[in-house]
């Protein structure tokens, strides 16, 4: 038998690129939450499986990393907060913060050359390019930010500042302050500080509460796999339902949380049952943050404008299948342009994934507790 962190570390592994994907899938349609028709009309249709997945499924994915990443920033804590604290803190300048301002000045970059040479060859102007221009920094880089996906590791970088007070409430309050904060989550209480939402501090802390208490994950999870994996469908149903409506997020977030339950037990279910395709999954933490960093800086947009610009994908039938077909080809294209610029500038480039390197598995094996920390994204 592995070891519980081993064994949890090649879950995690392999859970990061599907997470990945349902992060593309969650940028395939707009921010608005339309009303579900239960028709059998090919556009009712489309509305449903387009909401279940990218506003209701897809919001699984950053919940699971910000959990997963609080689980491992304290996995190695012994006693000495402030030794602990001083060396976190300075791996995740390289990690999450050097990243982090890399890829927000990237879009940045691509949308002033792709204006200036539209302009130049009678394209027209790009609309980001005069909201770039009326922004503020702060807004660029923290507010929105400018690369929004990237909302991610903003809030986490809050998190990891925050983190000797998140051990502090651990240690104090055990499981009573971990409740505390779920029922700030459950009842949508937010402070509009841009990075301490409470989804991230909520799933943040129960991640840590895990790590500081010591307590094996999986076996946690799998005890109540079952209630988890009814409950979750169950609030799913109940959130589509009242898709659009002022009251849908009360059925939202308990999905949310009975599925990150959920996803996780599935994953270990599936290095269980299946070990062969786990470990396929398995090595891509490079690949995965670098999809989930560039894939909003035109490629994903392009792709949605040039299918859905087609009268054949702008409704009904054509459309789903589009919706189907734009995030896979999404991947496959940033897969290849990662591929290419990891041939050509690969310390560049590392260094701007904040050191990640490719690192693809052989036989599924225990593996060394050195691999455990890197998680993010």
């Amino acid at each position: 038998m592995q070891p519980m962190n081993e064994k949890l570390s090649r879950v995690i592994d392999s859970m990061r690129m599907p997470l990945i994907f349902l992060v593309v899938i969650a940028h395939l349609v707009p921010f608005t939450l339309p009303e579900i028709n239960f028709s059998r009309n090919p556009d009712d249709i489309y509305t449903l499986i387009s909401e279940m997945f990218s506003h209701n499924i897809a919001k699984l994915s950053v919940r699971c990393y910000f959990l997963i990443s609080g689980f491992y920033f304290f996995n190695k804590f012994k006693d000495d907060i402030v030794t602990f604290y001083r060396t976190q803190l300075f791996k995740k300048v390289k990690s999450l913060l050097v990243p982090f301002i890399v890829w927000n000045v990237m879009l940045i970059l691509a949308v002033f050359i792709k204006h200036h040479v539209f302009m130049k060859v009678g394209l027209g102007p790009d609309e980001s390019y005069d909201f770039i221009l009326g922004s503020s920094f702060y807004d660029l880089f923290w507010g929105l930010p400018i690369n929004f996906p990237l909302w991610y590791v903003r809030d986490l970088l809050c998190m990891m500042i925050l983190s000797p007070l998140i051990y502090l409430l651990i240690r104090y309050t055990k499981y009573f302050g971990v409740i505390g904060l779920a029922a700030l989550y459950f009842l949508q209480v937010e402070s509009q500080v841009p990075g301490l939402s409470t989804t991230a501090i909520f799933f943040f802390t129960l991640g840590a509460y895990f790590a500081v208490e010591k307590i094996d994950v999986l076996a946690l999870f799998d005890k109540f796999k079952y209630p988890a994996y009814i409950l979750t469908l169950v609030f799913l149903v109940l959130s589509l339902k009242h898709n659009g409506l002022p009251d849908q997020e009360y059925y939202l977030r308990p999905f949310i949380f009975f599925g990150v339950f959920s996803i996780i037990n599935l994953f270990n279910l599936l290095y269980d049952t299946k070990p062969a395709w786990s470990k396929k999954l398995m090595g891509y933490s490079s690949l995965s943050f670098f999809i989930y960093a560039a894939h909003e800086i035109y490629i994903i947009n392009w792709l949605k404008g040039g299918f859905f610009g087609l009268s054949f994908f702008s409704a009904g039938w054509g459309k789903l299948i589009a919706y189907f077909i734009i995030p896979v080809l999404c991947m496959v294209i940033c897969t290849v342009i990662y591929k290419i610029l990891m041939k050509i500038i690969p310390r560049w480039f590392a260094f701007s994934l904040g050191g990640r390197l490719p690192n693809y598995y052989g036989p599924v094996t225990p593996v060394a507790e050195s691999k455990s920390d890197k998680v993010e994204a």
